[in-house]
């Protein structure tokens, strides 16, 4: 019973007393037959209807090493783990333009704040709750500490030392504070909560959201407001952009509170009213971001969605991401609704951004982060590795819609797709041959003095030494969120009843 509501996690579903009395059936029958499965790792198995025999074979290994590949990273002191594996020796001096060799791997001992949250949602989904507790509780911690005058979490931490006052130390992306990785440890938080039980971050939870609905928003002629801009630091001035991917991030947890108010106690609603942020300013925030998606980040001549809004205007750039995660978050009923064709989307990444790519001269096919060559970046077209498995996440949601609106034919043609690049990610797996079956970030293995960058300026792909491949969380991890029921930015058909 329980797994048949979290492989119909990717949809909104009301009908919660079918749903409560259905999970208090399924724990009596743990208890009354003595399982010694804990709940938890029910989120950890395969979602075997979008999976070929080879990968059903194969899940449990994967499982087993993508734990191991995140544990070789993780400080057993502060727990927090690196996120690259094996890192170019030579820095880059942006100033000069030039690469000087170092003493360690210009990566080493580095973690980014978004994969501490995927870290910690695999910990949590797998069973190892106290591993995902102890990076949750850092940045809790960190969360609310003073910076520059303002709180919030840096996009990066060193992953190995604490501060002399014990505070996480900075890392090697400075003083950036953005919407989208805060959003994600948010996430990390309440998909915890979802999976143990245990509420104690419910009100760090609300503080996150509440901290970002302070942000600067876009703001229509009418005197409406809509996105929220992306945050502070070095860089361009993040307060005047607006990126719709960090948009969904936060679009995301306001839908989880919104949902959570409305179900949980008197007393638990007392935390939301105590921080002035109750389904009144949550639902005046979400009337804000669904008319800013519609009306902006929406390209309605290709059917896609913009990257988002600048000082110069609407930045039409293609990015896989806002197709991918409005997909796992909006869905595509409200999509529908919102008079965004779903299907159209899917076809948007399919023509720009699905590409070949050939590693060890075999050819691979997966998604790309953009087309380069429309945002005058000269690097060739590769395979973004995580992006790639949120849009195996993306063909799962989009086969269950397309039988629940009854095109049998787009819903087979969905499933299909999603085990065809399940297996391409198994391929690039293979052939890549690190340890622990580790993932790198793209497909593309920089050299060691050799600078790829994503997008149009400052986002770079790792460099591995020697020629050797770079392991990645965010595409470890991802390719083991694709092949579970596991949506890491919804919560689905599961109830609050606390």
């Amino acid at each position: 019973m329980i797994t048949q509501i979290l492989k119909d996690d990717y949809s909104d579903f009301k009908n919660i007393k079918l749903i409560i009395g259905t999970l208090f059936i399924f724990l009596y029958s743990l208890m009354v037959a003595g399982m010694g499965q804990a709940a938890e790792e029910v989120y950890a198995q395969p979602d075997k209807e979008f999976m070929d025999s080879d990968l059903q074979e194969k899940y449990s290994d994967i499982r087993q090493e993508t734990l191991r590949f995140l544990d070789h990273l993780r400080d057993p002191v502060t727990g927090l783990v690196e996120s690259y594996q094996g890192s170019s020796l030579y820095y880059l001096i942006p100033a000069e333009g030039a690469f000087e060799l170092g003493h360690e791997p210009h990566l080493a001992n580095q973690s980014f704040t978004y994969d501490l949250a995927t870290a910690a949602m695999i910990y949590s989904s797998c069973g190892e709750k106290d591993k995902a507790k102890q990076i949750l509780d850092n940045m809790q911690k960190e969360f609310y500490r003073t910076k520059n005058g303002e709180r919030g979490l840096y996009t990066s931490y060193r992953s190995d030392q604490f501060a002399e006052d014990n505070t996480l130390v900075i890392g090697i992306d400075g003083d950036r504070i953005h919407v989208g990785p805060n959003m994600w440890i948010a996430l990390a938080a309440v998909q915890y909560v979802r999976i143990t039980g245990e509420r104690n971050y419910l009100p760090w939870v609300i503080d996150l959201a509440k901290w970002v609905s302070g942000f600067p928003h876009f703001t229509f002629e009418d005197g409406q407001k809509g996105g929220v801009a992306m945050g502070s630091g070095w860089g361009p001035d993040w307060s005047k952009v607006y990126s719709t991917e960090n948009c969904i991030g936060y679009y995301s947890i306001l839908l989880i509170l919104q949902s959570m108010y409305q179900q949980c106690s008197d007393r638990v609603k007392q935390v939301f009213i105590e921080r002035r942020f109750t389904d009144k300013e949550i639902s005046r925030e979400l009337a804000g971001m669904e008319r800013w998606f519609k009306e902006i980040a929406y390209n309605k001549d290709n059917g896609g969605f913009n990257a988002g809004y600048n000082e110069n205007g609407i930045d039409p750039t293609k990015a896989l991401d806002t197709v991918s995660n409005s997909l796992s978050v909006i869905g595509p009923e409200r999509l529908n609704q919102w008079g965004i064709n779903p299907f159209r989307l899917i076809e948007f990444a399919e023509r720009y951004l699905l590409v070949k790519d050939a590693i060890k001269n075999q050819l691979v096919e997966g998604f790309d982060f953009t087309i380069p060559q429309e945002i005058s970046n000269p690097r060739k077209r590769l395979i973004w590795i995580e992006g790639t498995a949120q849009m195996v996440l993306a063909y799962k949601i989009m086969a269950k819609y397309s039988a629940r609106v009854g095109n049998t034919k787009k819903a087979e043609e969905f499933k299909k797709k999603a085990i065809k690049i399940s297996k391409e990610l198994d391929k690039i797996a293979e052939l890549v041959n690190l340890p622990n079956q580790a993932l790198p970030y793209t497909s593309d293995n920089p050299g060691d003095k050799e600078r790829l960058i994503t997008f149009q300026y400052e986002w770079e792909i790792p460099r591995g030494p020697d020629g050797k491949w770079v392991g990645s969380i965010a595409g470890t991890v991802w390719r083991f969120f694709s092949l579970t029921y596991y949506n890491p930015m919804m919560m689905g058909r599961m109830a609050f009843s606390f």
